[in-house]
Formats: structure tokens, sequence, C-alpha cells
């Protein structure tokens, strides 16, 4: 990783979002109940992964993606979640693995390598996080991230 540090990401993640906008068609949503949140993260990195949680619910997700940022006591919670089709219960686990893609037909036309969500896991890991992700079907797909303060 390159150098780590202090930056505010509710900044960081509304412009991410804001840039993801000028792209998409869908409804992106963001909100935060903090500002300014410093974070000691690698800023490279650290965009890179909440770019490609937004980029995979504007592919895979529905109409409408909200991201969130909130206080969770001494960590900060970062939310992105669509109104999809959500992913099956079977594949939820592989999520996360390298060259992993949930088989979803013809959906898109940017196919990606299945390198996106690993990525988000081992930067989050190094970062000293977490990363949840729940998903039903027919009712939509959310990723957490919990970064320590």
């Amino acid at each position: 990783m390159n150098t780590k540090y202090w930056v505010d990401i509710v900044e960081i993640i509304e412009r991410l979002v804001i840039k993801h906008k000028f792209v998409s068609k869908k409804e992106l949503i963001f909100s935060t109940n903090l500002q300014p949140v410093y974070l000691n993260v690698d800023l490279f990195h650290f965009e890179n992964c909440i770019s490609n949680l937004i980029d995979n619910a504007v592919k895979y997700g529905g109409n409408t993606i909200q991201i969130n940022v909130n206080s969770i006591l001494n960590a900060v919670e970062i939310s992105v979640a669509d109104d999809g089709n959500g992913i099956e219960k079977n594949q939820q686990e592989k999520i996360f693995d390298k060259f992993y893609r949930v088989h979803t037909g013809n959906i898109h036309e940017v196919k990606g390598f299945g390198l996106g969500l690993s990525y988000v896991k081992r930067m989050v890991d190094l970062f000293g996080g977490e990363v949840d992700l729940k998903s039903k079907k027919g009712e939509g797909t959310s990723v957490k991230l919990f970064l320590k303060r």
C-alpha cells in the first residue's frame, strides 16, 4: 500500500457519488450523519474501493443506489445499497473470492474479471476494517464497510 493520510472521507465519497451521477441514469443518493470524518487511509485505494462498490451497484443493482456514511461507536460505517434483484444465498459466500463472478446473464455491456470485490475486501482488511454483505433475492444488496477511527 502507498502512504496513509488522514483524509475527510465524507468529502471524498460525496465527490465520487457526484462523479458516478454524471455517467449513470440511475438515482444515486448520498447521506451522512457526520461531517467531516477523518480516517487514516491510503487515498488511492480508498477511492478505488468506494468507486468499485458504487460501480457494482450501478451495473447490477436496481434504479436507486443509496450511499451512506454513519458513525457507529469508535468506527465509521460506509454502506452502498441498491434496490436490485439481490444475490442468491449460495453465491454470497463466494462474492469476495478472486475472479468469482455471479452468473447474471448478459445484463450490461461492460464485462468484469471478478476482481473488484476481492480487491475491496483485501484493502479493507489492510485498513483494519471489516466488510459485510447483505442481500436478499428480489430485495436488493447492501455492502457495508466498517472502519475504525
